[in-house]
């Protein structure tokens, strides 16, 4: 009796040591998480009202200064913040389209060559983003299609780097979706494109608001692309930061910084709170 019933006091002790554990390790680095975001936003708090930025900022010291020069003085700003709201809008909204069309087709396999598309649109995710840059202004530097200088050609790049991981999400929401849903619509009489906008598209309204921040998220932050593709008018954020970094004006990036993140956040937030998308949706779907 006690060879049997050794082991299993063993292996209750085993589980409840390995769960104790994991819970410590995901509290610490939920904790690690945490401290690093509040230390790195307190930072760029202390640098952007600070007149030094490496000096801890007082009532007595704060100055609107750094806000004063970037949004005034710095003429790239208004240019760049324009550029970076533009593509980053533009490039959420058609690389979500593309990455939903691309991941219907392939797990509903409406094509025979569903394979092929899909690997397709995962490839550039194996491609640097400076290497794709590169290969990008080579190519869109001469005739017939001339788009260095323009906005066009950091849409391109920024929808390439974007796509993989756009349709790897959206691909998974997909397949969430039974398609007997979708077949049984149709043995009612239902169109194909009805299907979709009456059974499918209500299910797959979360990841798509994923799928459009994520890139959106994205854009903001980019720069291996951007950096090699950039002119004088498009010029955008991240390019512009790196620009300030080389001069060593740690205040301005800590302004812009902070303006990068007030803008995402307003972005995120306003389109979960558009009437087609946001909570409202879900109690509107109920009550029809």
């Amino acid at each position: 009796m006690v060879a049997v019933d050794a082991p299993r006091i063993t292996v209750f002790f085993s589980a409840s040591w390995v769960d104790d554990n994991s819970v410590k390790t995901n509290t610490m680095l939920c904790r690690v998480i945490v401290d690093g975001v509040t230390s790195v936003v307190a930072f760029g708090e202390n640098a952007a009202f600070s007149p030094n930025a490496t000096t801890l900022v007082t009532p007595s010291t704060l100055t609107l200064h750094n806000i004063v020069f970037v949004f005034t003085e710095l003429s790239s700003t208004q240019l760049a913040l324009k550029n970076t709201v533009i593509l980053g809008a533009a490039t959420a909204t058609v690389g979500t389209i593309l990455a939903l069309v691309v991941a219907y087709v392939t797990t509903r396999r409406v094509i025979s060559g569903h394979r092929v598309l899909g690997f397709l649109a995962t490839a550039p995710i194996a491609v640097p983003g400076i290497v794709l840059g590169v290969g990008l202004f080579l190519s869109y530097t001469r005739p017939p299609f001339v788009l260095y200088g323009t906005l066009w050609i950091l849409l391109i790049a920024f929808l390439t780097i974007n796509l993989p991981s756009a349709y790897q999400q959206l691909q998974a929401a997909f397949a969430t979706i039974h398609p007997e849903l979708e077949d049984a619509s149709r043995i009612l009489g239902a169109t194909r494109l009805r299907s979709l906008m009456q059974i499918t598209a209500p299910l797959l309204r979360t990841g798509v608001i994923a799928t459009w921040c994520f890139i959106f998220i994205g854009v903001m932050r980019e720069l291996s692309a951007a950096i090699v593709l950039f002119t004088s008018q498009t010029k955008v954020l991240s390019v512009l930061i790196y620009d300030l970094n080389e001069s060593g004006d740690l205040a301005a990036i800590a302004v812009l910084g902070i303006a990068m993140l007030i803008i995402t956040f307003a972005v995120v937030l306003a389109v979960n709170r558009i009437p087609m998308f946001g909570g409202n949706a879900t109690a509107r779907l109920r009550n029809s």
